[in-house]
């Protein structure tokens, strides 16, 4: 079965069977949504891969982009995110870019590394966990991120239900 795919920030590239989501109605674009305002337009769990090629860099605000990535992927999911290295002067260039980012930026969300032990609670990587699958410095301006979503599982809104209540001693 083919991945259910969706690609953040595509633009005027669009991905020929994903569901191509920008803030600017254009062709190609599936849905018209702004990155910064949660909820995003979908499920829980709805989609395989997660892409965001030049997209990282534009968000306000980091935390929800990172909070619903991981709340739309099913679990094991691949969150692929391509930015620039801040050591790039592409990083620079573009005025609307809001952060440079280095092989660690995504510590945050990765349990395990020293930023999730020391920020992770605060910035949301305790609750939507990733695994850093791999980290690619590509010709020294470019880097591409692989991250693997992590628990909490993805339950049926019912079933989790269930499971707080047995938690707090009441039936569902």
């Amino acid at each position: 079965m083919k991945p259910k795919v969706l690609n953040l920030g595509c633009g005027a590239r669009p991905y020929e069977g994903a569901v191509n989501l920008d803030i600017a109605d254009i062709p190609g674009v599936d849905v018209v949504h702004d990155l910064d305002i949660a909820q995003w337009p979908f499920a829980d769990c709805s989609f395989d891969q997660v892409a965001a090629f030049d997209v990282f860099e534009h968000v306000d605000k980091p935390l929800l982009f990172m909070a619903e990535a991981h709340r739309v992927l099913v679990e094991h999911g691949l969150l692929w995110i391509h930015t620039n290295y801040w050591r790039s002067m592409g990083s620079y260039r573009d005025p609307t870019h809001k952060r440079f980012c280095t092989e660690e930026t995504f510590n945050y969300w990765v349990p395990g590394s020293n930023m999730w032990e020391r920020f992770g609670a605060a910035y949301g990587g305790h609750a939507h966990p990733f695994e850093l699958k791999s980290v690619k410095l590509d010709g020294g301006t470019d880097l591409d991120f692989v991250l693997v979503k992590l628990l909490p599982l993805c339950l049926p809104p019912l079933t989790r239900l269930k499971a707080s209540s047995r938690k707090q001693g009441r039936s569902p």
